[in-house]
């Protein structure tokens, strides 16, 4: 029997909706009035008028609070599984040191499964990994796998990916409903080119 291949699923964005969890907590602190739909750049902290360390402490205390962090889509945990039926999913994160437990128990409380859990310092860092898909949100790791031959990227849409031009080798996807065919289109393109 063929090993099947490892894919490596991000958390914030992707599976986890941190950004609206976030949204309250900036909102509180500050006497903001956030939504997700307002955060249209990656570098999310240049909408507003925080810090890039108040903003990454705002995501950090979210996941502090990690049962009020709702999944990304209705049914994740059926959907992550679909893609468990054709590949191995690794949880892949940029996640802070300190909030690596809260996460894990973010996953066990949805039932999300996953073969193995793996925090970078940071998102880039992700490249550095021998996946050959990467399913994530970040316009710059879909943007920096176009240097990378043998790596795929599958972007999750979100308000801060829609105006980014697709690069070669990555391919949108706007619900988890669409990520099963997508990698397994991928790994027929990769086996038979």
């Amino acid at each position: 029997m063929t090993e099947l291949p490892t894919v490596a699923v991000d958390l914030d964005g992707v599976l986890a909706d941190t950004i609206t969890a976030s949204c309250k907590i900036i909102n509180a602190k500050y006497s903001k009035h956030y939504e997700p739909a307002n955060f249209t750049k990656w570098r999310a902290w240049e909408i507003t008028d925080l810090s890039v360390d108040e903003f990454f402490w705002a995501l950090d205390e979210a996941w502090l609070d990690w049962r009020n962090i709702p999944p990304t889509e209705p049914n994740l945990a059926q959907k992550v599984e679909r893609l468990r039926d054709i590949c191995n999913v690794d949880i892949v994160t940029g996640r802070s040191p300190h909030t690596v437990a809260p996460a894990k128990s973010w996953l066990k409380y949805h039932r999300i499964a996953f073969n193995s859990f793996v925090r970078t310092n940071s998102g880039m860092d992700k490249l550095n990994l021998n996946y050959e898909i990467y399913i994530d949100d970040s316009p710059d790791l879909m943007s920096a796998l176009t240097h990378k031959h043998d790596k795929r990227g599958i972007i999750y849409t979100q308000p801060w990916n829609q105006k980014i031009s697709i690069p070669k080798g990555v391919y949108r996807v706007d619900s988890w409903n669409e990520i099963p065919k997508k990698v397994l289109d991928i790994f027929r393109q990769k086996r038979s080119g």
